[in-house]
């Protein structure tokens, strides 16, 4: 029962988010991953996969312009100024509803 509630709620929310980004779409605001949501991990566990999960997004236009929403994450291993070995769980794109692996 919870599960289904928490399906639910999750259901709800994305459609919120899809509504409100649609609105975007149409030639107010643009949304991209903020930099304070990457995540350092080992390579050992950096197994090729995309989870879509929430994170905080700033207009293009307007960098104090934040707002959560559900993020396309995937694992980058190729970041500047970081030694080689280090990969991060980074953020690709914001209001994802899936992410293709």
């Amino acid at each position: 029962m919870k599960i289904k509630l928490l399906q639910l709620l999750m259901l709800v929310f994305l459609s919120l988010i899809h509504c409100l980004v649609n609105v975007g779409a149409s030639g107010q605001e643009l949304f991209q991953p903020a930099d304070d949501e990457i995540e350092y991990r080992s390579t050992t566990e950096s197994t090729p996969f995309q989870l879509c999960l929430a994170c905080k997004c700033c207009s293009t236009s307007n960098p104090t312009s934040c707002a959560t929403m559900p993020c396309c994450f995937a694992i980058d291993c190729q970041l500047p100024n970081k030694p080689y070995g280090v990969c991060a769980f980074v953020p690709k794109s914001c209001s994802c509803t899936s992410c293709a692996v």
